[in-house]
């Protein structure tokens, strides 16, 4: 009995249609020299991304080739673990990427690849991560020590 109502629902249904679209979107982009040297690359939010002109008649197998290749020329990423920060620089950090309009971690990867292009540059902030690393660490062993402390009866 229930296989009837559900077969009557499921012919009753009303499911909307939408209409092929002939246009697509892809864009060339050229490749890299090597995978592993990173460029610093001008970015302008008002320059148009470049579109490749496609006559209707293409296939949305060609369309579909097209985008893989191109999606195969973006380097693969990699999830991270969490980023733990200073509350004030966690939400300062926060906001700027907010109001510029990128994340917390493509902000982070594009400081990578300016610095790593700049050996002065990444002497200085290896020498503050240093700094703030042992800040961190001494931190820890403070906290491990009260919960001891705290533990123990008076």
């Amino acid at each position: 009995m229930s296989d009837s109502v559900l077969d009557r629902i499921r012919q009753n249904r009303q499911r909307p249609t939408v209409p092929v679209r002939d246009d697509t979107l892809i864009t060339r982009v050229q490749q890299s020299e090597s995978p592993s040297v990173y460029k610093i690359v001008e970015y302008s939010p008002e320059a148009p991304s470049p579109e490749v002109k496609r006559s209707p008649t293409e296939s949305g197998s060609d369309a579909l080739e097209e985008l893989k290749a191109e999606l195969a020329k973006v380097p693969p990423t990699n999830r991270h673990s969490a980023i733990v920060l200073e509350q004030e620089l966690d939400h300062a950090l926060t906001r700027y990427c907010k109001d510029n309009r990128v994340t917390i971690e493509v902000f982070l990867e594009a400081a990578w690849v300016y610095a790593s292009a700049n050996p002065a540059t990444m002497k200085k902030i290896l020498a503050e991560a240093k700094r703030r690393y042992g800040d961190r660490k001494r931190a820890g062993k403070l906290r491990r020590l009260l919960t001891m402390l705290e533990g123990k009866p008076s």
